[in-house]
């Protein structure tokens, strides 16, 4: 019955959410992993006594409970790291998302400094502290894009976000992504999204929404629990006129509002296998298709974003757990490339492309021993295959790059409790990468093939001094190699100053980086439900890789080894919670980077681009027994550099950001609600600049209204 289950969820979402262009390269292998990984697995199965452990309760159950850190359900006290919980009743009200990126659901956090350049375009902002590819994102577990798929998922899908705060580079692995900044590492944290999993009621909502630049979005979300299945579905679509987001004479040149439409489908299931909930299948699919205009007649994009996730769960007895994930992430962009004559016409230069697919997968064992000891065991996989092409004709496309890269890991990592109060932590990973490079910068490479294995570490330790007060400690390694975009660029090399060429130039000659992360931190908790977090951090990075604007108009970037980069800083996080109905919030991080190139006077003793050197939050949350919501919050950016060249970098200064959420229920019965909202961003219209010549388009504005039975 397992193995017909499995094939149905196979076939179903393989062909539901993945584009059939990719369909044909993937479809092997796709199936010799997803039949390695469960039906290996659920032939081991067999039927388990009624007892509940800790593996199958939520986090409601346990309490103040996270999964990320090691993989496994412990308690916040039985942790080393620093974990910040945006639950879900946060992320309904709180967030006010006005680029539409998931990055913005976590804006509000210490070491977080947001640069979503617009609706159409990627956060470039910092995470932990240093730069934007230092903190993975996941989901359950599993690595996905930070630039991309924050763009792509739908928040209806989330239940709650875990952010780790600190290393996590011996648990997860790298993403070995090939586009934007490249591959990206957990040396500074990562960002963990919680599907929505066991469904306690049935629940239907829909939903519409209109605002600034005519924006209309509707939404509709269906949940519920049949016997042992419980699953969740879902559309969004959205379309707007937008606005001009370029700067004065920016090689954006927008001659008219540009146009957007985007469209979400995903739908996710959980089985249990069995009465006890000992065994446990999760199936989770999504696509999104986004296509539009930048403000000119040659200036469409059409991106298609598939994401599937398969996980399955198997306790082995109240301390052995087993459990294994494996997922597709594809990835498909094309735009059009032109240039602005004499005369104000437009005329096409080109349409180019990226196609990029990501196969993740894993599999670990947990064993709980003694008091609160956790050993946990493990090893994962990446199969990536990247491609990009220029050319007149979409149907023709003459190839600029194409690689693939395998890469994979073994890891280990034993929690244990010295004492009654003290937690130590300790771990090693073994990576093997090798990138296959076939075409770089138009041509075939004479040394196609590059290898890299290493050794990393980690290590932590937690002491409860009282019950109301606990201090930390932790530090860990990481590897990153180049990506194939920085390497071999989207542009070619006699491009470099050519009207219309906007793009990254290729450098060849980049070599990998390598890192140490560190941290020490105190949390308290004080009468009148007060709590108090203080955090220190270092990180160090040698040949850090930094993307450098080279020009303005036409825009274009070049990657280079930097130098050494550090960035060494401290975070405070106080918060309150007065009653059920008001509760507060207030975060500071300040930050001291530098890269230390001795090779070139003009990037040595510079700023890391992206990061701030201080970031402030202040936020308020109001639930009253009438219905309204409201939940304000203040984010103050003190401003970074977008490049590390000391003659040629500019300034950005974001300063204050105002955002609200409101909502008032205005009609309620047994099994229904009616309510109103609005969700405001940038209230005080601060129109402050960005890199690469974007311009945040100051405020806007979205009221709806939600039916939920």
């Amino acid at each position: 019955m397992i193995e017909n289950e499995l094939f149905i969820f196979h076939a179903f979402f393989f062909r539901k959410f993945i584009p059939e262009k990719n369909a044909a390269c993937v479809s092997k292998k796709y199936s010799a992993i997803l039949a390695f990984f469960f039906v290996a697995l659920s032939v081991t199965a067999e039927e388990k006594n009624g007892e509940q452990d800790i593996f199958q309760l939520s986090l409601e159950d346990l309490g103040n409970v996270v999964v990320t850190p090691s993989k496994s359900p412990q308690s916040t006290g039985n942790v080393t790291q620093k974990i910040d919980v945006v639950d879900s009743k946060k992320l309904q009200t709180a967030v006010v998302m006005g680029n539409r990126n998931l990055c913005e659901a976590i804006a509000t956090l210490p070491g977080v400094s947001v640069c979503v350049l617009s609706r159409n375009d990627a956060n470039w902002g910092t995470y932990g502290g240093i730069g934007p590819k230092y903190s993975t994102w996941m989901l359950q577990g599993l690595p996905i894009d930070a630039f991309v798929d924050p763009m792509s998922l739908d928040l209806n899908a989330i239940d709650h976000i875990e952010v780790q705060r600190g290393p996590a580079s011996v648990f997860y692995p790298n993403y070995s992504s090939q586009d934007f900044a490249g591959s990206q590492s957990p040396l500074a944290g990562t960002v963990n999204l919680i599907l929505k999993q066991k469904i306690e009621q049935p629940q239907t909502v829909f939903q519409t929404s209109y605002g600034s630049y005519n924006t209309l979005n509707g939404q509709v979300f269906q949940q519920n629990r049949v016997d042992r299945w419980n699953y969740f579905c879902g559309v969004t679509y959205e379309m707007s006129d937008y606005t001009d987001y370029g700067t004065d004479n920016s090689w954006l040149d927008m001659r008219k509002d540009p146009e957007y439409k985007k469209t979400k489908v995903y739908g996710g299931l959980t089985l249990y296998m069995d009465k006890s909930e000992k065994q446990k299948l999760t199936v989770f699919g999504h696509k999104t298709w986004h296509n539009g205009d930048a403000g000119r007649v040659y200036r469409g994009f059409d991106n298609t974003y598939g994401t599937v996730n398969a996980g399955y769960d198997l306790s082995l007895s109240s301390q052995l757990h087993l459990q294994s994930h494996i997922g597709l992430r594809s990835y498909d962009r094309i735009w059009q490339d032109s240039k602005t004559s004499l005369t104000g016409t437009d005329s096409l230069l080109d349409i180019s492309g990226v196609d990029q697919t990501v196969i993740p997968a894993d599999i670990s064992l947990s064993l709980r021993h003694g008091d609160a000891g956790l050993l946990s065991v493990g090893c994962d996989y990446q199969d990536v295959k990247y491609e990009t092409w220029s050319d007149l004709l979409v149907d023709y496309r003459s190839c600029r790059n194409k690689s693939s890269t395998l890469q994979g890991g073994v890891y280990c990592q034993e929690e244990f409790r010295l004492f009654k109060d003290l937690m130590l932590r300790g771990g090693l990973r073994w990576s093997y990468i090798k990138n296959h490079i076939a075409v770089v910068d138009g041509t075939t490479p004479s040394d196609n093939d590059i290898k890299w294995n290493n050794l990393l570490w980690s290590a932590g330790a937690r002491y409860s001094v009282t019950g109301n007060c606990a201090v930390y400690a932790n530090s860990g390694s990481s590897f990153l190699t180049p990506g194939l975009k920085a390497s071999g660029g989207t542009i070619k090399s006699s491009d470099r100053g050519v009207a219309g060429r906007d793009g990254q130039l290729p450098n060849s000659n980049l070599n990998p980086e390598s890192g140490i992360g560190s941290d020490i931190g105190v949390d308290f908790t004080l009468p009148a439900r007060f709590k108090i977090g203080i955090r220190a951090f270092y990180i160090n990075v040698e040949d850090a890789i930094i993307d450098n604007v080279v020009s303005r108009n036409p825009s274009q970037t070049q990657a280079t080894n930097a130098g050494t980069s550090t960035s060494a800083g401290g975070e405070i996080d106080v918060s309150q919670k007065i009653n059920e109905s008001i509760s507060w919030f207030v975060n500071a991080t300040g930050m001291t980077t530098n890269i230390k190139n001795d090779l070139d006077a003009n990037q040595n003793n510079v700023n890391v681009p992206f990061s701030p050197d201080a970031v402030i939050n202040f936020g308020v949350s109001y639930y009253a027994s009438f219905g309204l919501t409201l939940t304000p919050s203040v984010n103050y950016n003190s401003g970074f550099y977008d490049g590390t060249a000391k003659d040629d970098r500019s300034l950005f200064e974001p300063g204050f950001v105002f955002n609200a959420y409101a909502a008032q229920i205005i009609a309620k019965g047994d099994s229904y609600t009616v309510e109103c909202f609005a969700q405001l961003y940038n209230i005080t219209n601060n129109k402050f600049e960005m890199p690469w010549q974007f311009q945040n388009p100051g405020f806007s504005g979205m009221g709806g209204l939600r039916v939920t039975f």
